[in-house]
């Protein structure tokens, strides 16, 4: 796991508190753990994930200005996700609207 965190630098570089990851909402955590656990299991190469997330993040700064407040690393990491998960085919989009639904309305039984 170590050797993916590390290889983010720059505006992608995973936040962190005293060397520790930093997130600040449990659902964070999720994403991150999801986005390693299918690397690890080599659903796809941990780089295509990295340049997912290099190209969101590009993509968001193209449209919004310097230091604009609503600017969440974890919203570009799930959204880099997603779009990986929809073109490997590990899900579709209906199946993701769907479980994204539950989860906002807290229909979706926890995994964990």
């Amino acid at each position: 796991m170590d050797a993916y965190v590390d290889e983010l630098t720059g505006r992608e570089a995973i936040p962190r508190n005293c060397e520790s990851l930093k997130f600040d909402e449990p659902w964070q955590g999720r994403a991150f753990g999801m986005v390693l656990a299918l690397a690890e299991a080599k659903s796809y190469p941990y780089e295509d994930f990295r340049q997912s997330l290099i190209s969101t993040i590009g993509d968001w700064d193209k449209t919004h200005e310097p230091g604009d407040e609503t600017w969440s690393y974890y919203q570009q990491w799930l959204a880099a996700f997603e779009k990986l998960a929809l073109d490997k085919g590990l899900i579709n989009s209906d199946e993701l609207d769907r479980r994204t639904e539950e989860f906002l309305r807290r229909t979706r039984d926890e995994v964990i």
